[in-house]
Parts: structure tokens; C-alpha cells; sequence
């Protein structure tokens, strides 16, 4: 999908009832939740880029928590998502669109590449992920930042546990916790929020779980969300946000 403003309304399926997992990490579904609470504050639209990966290019979760934030916040939202397939963080570009006014919230949303490249270098992303948060709070020192922690997902080579796989055939790659740590770690220590995507997709083998049943809402690759996965959870982020804002 090209970069540019996302105004197409998600197809919400509130006709199905969907799960509601809770993280076991960040309390409300995101840690340092304090900072989303500037995204109140001020008049006119709410303007949000995007950066990441084939998650955020298939347009269908950063459309689906943006139409929800709209409704939630009462405020116009416009959102500038850059994303492409296969992209990681050394993808981010040197600087913020100079098309659009200053955003009002970053969100990064990259990792899941980076989990399944067996050949990271784990500091040398840390030392990279810790720059590019500050040159970002530098360039937009008014802006709010996000990050995205990667979700499960999963390889089918075999050496997994799961108890709905019998053949064991789909596990989770060794460096994608790792890096789902990092990024965590570095949140924290740079007071920026960090919302837990793996749990609240359902934590430890939901890359396989949401593959089942009569609807999944996970491809059978293990590591894209269909339609309404992506939905599903664009709802579950927004309500997140929603309720760090509103301090509660």
C-alpha cells in the first residue's frame, strides 16, 4: 500500500463475538501508558504517522484503530501510514513527511522481520532502536511515541509445542522474544509507550490458535493477520489507547 492518508471505515464483525486477552506484561495492554495522555489535548484533527512493516502496509489495522480512536476521542483523525513488506527499522526513513503537518503520534511498528533474521545482532539493533527513538523525539519533540512490540508468529519447520499442533510442526523463531524484550526494555527506560501485541493476541501459541476454526483470523503462514484478525485487533488497540488517554 502507498503512503498516504487512510480514510476507507474498517469492517468492523460485530456480529462475532471476538476474545479479549489480557497481557500478562502491560497492565491495560500497554506499559508507560502515561505519556498517550497528550493525545487529548489540543483542537482539530489528531495526526498520526505510521511506520513498519507488511502488518501496518496492508492498511487494515492502522484503518481499524483509527476509525475507532475518531469515535472514541471525538476528535478527526487523520493518519499517514509508510510501511512496506519486509521492512525492519534500518527501513525507517531519515526524517518525518514534510508533506503533512507535525504529527501528533508516532507509532513504530517493526520487529517481526528482525525476529526471523537468525543472523541479528542483537546490540547493534538496541543501539539502533535507542537512536532512533531519540532522533525521533528530537525531530517531533511534541509528538507522542508508540511502539508496537512484534506479535507471535510462527515458522512451520518443525520443533513446536503447541497442544492444538500435533505434529509440532509451526514454532516461534528463538529471536523474536529477544527482540520483543528489547524493545520493551528500551520503552521503559526512554519513557515511551510500548503496547504488547503478542499478549494481547493471546500470548504462547496464538499465532497457531488464531489459524483454526471456522473463522480464523490469522493466515496459515503464522504471521499475518487476515481482514478480520487485523480488525480484531485494530479494536483491541484502540480500546487500549483509549483507556490510557482517559487515565484508567
Amino acid at each position: 500500500m502507498a503512503a498516504g492518508l487512510l480514510t476507507v471505515p474498517a469492517q468492523e464483525r460485530l456480529w462475532t463475538p471476538l476474545p479479549s486477552p489480557v497481557s500478562a506484561i502491560c497492565p491495560g495492554g500497554t506499559c508507560q501508558p502515561d505519556s498517550l495522555g497528550r493525545l487529548v489535548q489540543g483542537e482539530g484533527p489528531l495526526r498520526i504517522v505510521q511506520f513498519g512493516d507488511s502488518h501496518s502496509a496492508s492498511g487494515w489495522l492502522p484503518e481499524a484503530y483509527r476509525n475507532r480512536l475518531e469515535a472514541g476521542l471525538g476528535r478527526p483523525v487523520e493518519l499517514r501510514v509508510m510501511a512496506r513488506v519486509g521492512a525492519t527499522l534500518a527501513s525507517l526513513p531519515p526524517q518525518l513527511p514534510t508533506d503533512v503537518p507535525a504529527p501528533d503520534l508516532i507509532v513504530l511498528a517493526y520487529g517481526t522481520n528482525e525476529g526471523f533474521d537468525d543472523a541479528l545482532d542483537l546490540q547493534a539493533y538496541e543501539a539502533r532502536l535507542r537512536a532512533e527513538i531519540a532522533r525521533l523525539q528530537a525531530a517531533a519533540p511534541d509528538a507522542v511515541l508508540l511502539l508496537l512490540g512484534p506479535p507471535e508468529a510462527m515458522r512451520g519447520e518443525g520443533g513446536g509445542t503447541c497442544p492444538d499442533d500435533p505434529e509440532g510442526r509451526w514454532r516461534e523463531p528463538a529471536l523474536l522474544p529477544l527482540v520483543r524484550d528489547v524493545q520493551q526494555r528500551v520503552a521503559a527506560a526512554n519513557g515511551v509507550a510500548y503496547w504488547d501485541w503478542r499478549g494481547r493476541m493471546g500470548g504462547s501459541c496464538a499465532a497457531h490458535r488464531l489459524t483454526l476454526g471456522p473463522e480464523p483470523l490469522m493466515r496459515s503462514d503464522h504471521v499475518h493477520f487476515n481482514e478480520a484478525g487485523a480488525d480484531w485487533l485494530g479494536g483491541l488497540l484502540a480500546a487500549d489507547l483509549l483507556t490510557a488517554v482517559r487515565g484508567r
